[in-house]
């Protein structure tokens, strides 16, 4: 009973974190561990002699801080007994965007991320995840004269209904350069078969993901990239703010490598359309010509990770089989 018990939180821990992890467009957050990456978009026209690049070098690190497995006893009953995992991670992130006009350098975008995140799992009251961060997107101008802190928080409620389908809803509220964003999480995650699986998270992502072996996988994916700062001037703090930022979608094809023990490289090469520079406070709104790019990401991993065991989950997958 025990023994079972604990197998179905660690399968529902694994399948979350396979649907969160990877719809946040945090492909190694569960991966405890450091994570380098760039982007290298082509130029876009934005008219007859000017066009816009911004390129951007990422770092990721994460440690869990604190793991918990354990078995609720209520009056000695086994009948009642739940067993119960919880996991807290610290992320680290730090971005250095590159913008550019024809050629011709602007100010750096430095982007520094603190992030608290905790899953708590267990039979009777399901799987919950939560998570808190702060962050600021600044140039050196405004580093020092108008710094602008920004948060955003989620939490998320996991709803596995087999082996095959997993549902999620949640909400998260964004605070972004003094605006205030609340958005709802819905999706879903469907697997086919031992191969392919799709998710479709609103108003994240859509994506298909087809495992050639457990070393190599490929993605099929279309996204909205966020609202990325090209220029920052002033703060709405001091009702003087001259930001202009960048939205876009984003369609890709990925591999992803693992080798060795710890190392996962991710290749992703796709086409960035619907693109706009817009000012926060202003009425600039700017139209930028689609254009392809490319993004490299490698991951050293720590394995110190309870919630993302393949050999659980392959073992899980039977004791479900025989439980069911």
């Amino acid at each position: 009973m025990l023994k079972r018990l604990l197998f179905i939180i660690i399968f529902s821990s694994v399948t979350f974190v396979e649907v969160v992890a990877q719809s946040f467009n945090v492909n190694s957050f569960f991966n405890a561990g450091a994570t380098l990456g760039v982007d290298y978009p082509t130029p876009g026209a934005i008219d007859d002699s000017t066009d816009f690049q911004m390129t951007k070098y990422k770092f990721q690190f994460v440690k869990p801080l604190r793991t918990r497995l354990g078995i609720a006893l209520k009056d000695f009953n086994m009948k009642k007994a739940d067993a119960k995992a919880s996991q807290i991670f610290l992320a680290t992130k730090f971005s250095v965007a590159q913008p550019s006009l024809r050629n011709t350098p602007l100010d750096n975008i430095y982007k520094g991320e603190i992030e608290f995140t905790a899953i708590t799992a267990s039979i009777r009251n399901g799987i919950w995840v939560y998570a808190a961060n702060f962050y600021a997107e600044e140039s050196n101008a405004s580093l020092n004269q108008s710094f602008t802190p920004n948060f955003r928080a989620y939490t998320a409620y996991i709803n596995i209904r087999n082996l095959k389908m997993v549902h999620f809803y949640g909400a998260t509220l964004v605070i972004n350069q003094g605006r205030i964003v609340p958005l709802p999480l819905v999706g879903f995650r469907v697997k086919f078969n031992a191969r392919t699986k799709l998710e479709f998270i609103v108003p994240v992502h859509l994506k298909l993901n087809y495992a050639l072996n457990r070393k190599v996988n490929f993605d099929l994916a279309g996204y909205f990239s966020g609202i990325n700062a090209v220029s920052r001037e002033g703060s709405v703090l001091q009702n003087d703010d001259n930001t202009v930022n960048l939205r876009e979608l984003k369609t890709y094809f990925a591999v992803n490598v693992k080798f060795g023990r710890h190392y996962k490289l991710k290749v992703e090469t796709g086409y960035a359309f619907l693109r706009k520079l817009h000012g926060i406070n202003t009425d600039f709104k700017q139209d930028v010509a689609s254009a392809p790019y490319i993004s490299f990401s490698l991951n050293y991993s720590l394995r110190q990770v309870l919630f993302d065991s393949e050999l659980f989950l392959e073992v899980l997958l039977m004791e479900c089989s025989s439980i069911n």
